[in-house]
């Protein structure tokens, strides 16, 4: 990742985050700041297009789902994977599915509210 970027990018979402308290959004900043970080990888890397298409995302998904529900959706994602006997707890778990689902139906809702718009070069 571009250090400057890097520089400029995380005070201004630091800054952001009042606006997201004001709203009564209880992400925390570390979650705030890695999804936003990890989405502009995924959609095209560090430029303003996947930033404003990536904090739009997170905007949206957190007027869906509170934070308590987003972690443990995440929490049942990541671990449901899990071979053997640890894993099954995860997979045998109505609660952590309907929390999956939750998260997934979010997602899908602010991924189509979001539009990532690509700077036209001549």
């Amino acid at each position: 990742m571009n250090k400057l970027f890097n520089l400029l990018l995380v005070p201004f979402l630091a800054i952001s985050l009042n606006a997201n308290a004001a709203q009564g959004n209880d992400y925390s900043t570390e979650e705030i700041v890695r999804y936003t970080l990890d989405c502009m990888a995924d959609n095209g890397g560090m430029s303003d297009e996947s930033f404003y298409y990536c904090t739009c995302r997170l905007d949206a998904l957190a007027s869906q789902i509170s934070f308590s529900d987003y972690e443990e959706g995440r929490t049942f994602e990541r671990n449901r994977a899990m071979v053997g006997e640890k894993g099954n707890f995860f997979r045998d778990s109505e609660r952590g599915e309907g929390m999956y689902e939750k998260l997934i139906g979010a997602r899908e809702k602010a991924a189509s509210q979001c539009i990532l718009v690509k700077k036209v070069t001549r």
